[in-house]
């Protein structure tokens, strides 16, 4: 991954960026080991901890300073939100990943209103994991897997990055005005806003408009905006 350049005998090098620290809890030794081998093959990433219960979750993740933890939801001496309240609470800058079997809606919704930046399931992990570490981490985005959205009623990904910019344009749509009178509220010109509503409907994998509004309308529903 490239960063800023440094400057050495006149020459520009580039310098890595510190890799993200990763601390992993779950009381499945073999889910550690293949999350580990996960995250060992990434180079960006490293290791700095695993646990197996609440307690070590808590008392490494202020001992071993990582950047995100990944935490199991059924621990052998407490559940999971009741450990990220805890971390919440007294490190509210810590990032945490729900790793769970469980996909019901009231752990996901549970941990999400505890201060979880994430939720993926087990099976999901192998091919999702990495892209929800860095998003997090890199970007600042929450990151909820399709199953948990899903289940929970949570917004899409592509919901969940709209731009402001995006959402004025799709309030004025599900309004029925055509694209010069978006121009003209919005004090863009008419090939702008025809731009945002190509990257719009590519953003949702459809080809119309009346698709678009149609989503549009559940977007914002969900917003309330």
């Amino acid at each position: 991954m490239e960063t800023d350049f440094e400057e050495d005998t006149g020459r520009k090098t580039l310098m890595p960026e510190k890799p993200i620290r990763v601390l992993i809890v779950d009381d499945h030794s073999g889910v550690r080991r293949g999350i580990k081998n996960l995250l060992q093959a990434a180079k960006d990433m490293i290791v700095v901890g695993e646990g197996g219960n609440g307690a070590e979750a808590i008392e490494l993740a202020t001992t071993r300073n990582p950047d995100i933890l990944l935490l199991d939801i059924e621990l052998p001496d407490q559940r999971g939100d009741a450990v990220m309240r805890h971390i919440h609470n007294t490190q509210p800058d810590m990032k945490v990943l729900a790793v769970s079997s469980y996909s019901d809606r009231d752990y996901i919704l549970g941990m999400l209103e505890n201060g979880a930046s994430g939720y993926i399931t087990k099976d999901e992990a192998p091919m999702m994991l990495l892209d929800a570490i860095r998003s997090i981490i890199n970007k600042g985005k929450s990151w909820f897997s399709p199953r948990a959205i899903k289940n929970s009623g949570l917004p899409s990904i592509e919901e969940q990055t709209l731009t402001k910019r995006e959402v004025e344009i799709l309030q004025q749509l599900i309004l029925d005005r055509p694209s010069d009178q978006i121009a003209s509220f919005l004090n863009m010109s008419v090939e702008q806003v025809e731009k945002y509503l190509t990257l719009l409907m590519r953003k949702f994998e459809t080809d119309s408009l009346a698709s678009l509004k149609h989503i549009a309308r559940r977007i914002l529903s969900r917003r309330g905006t």
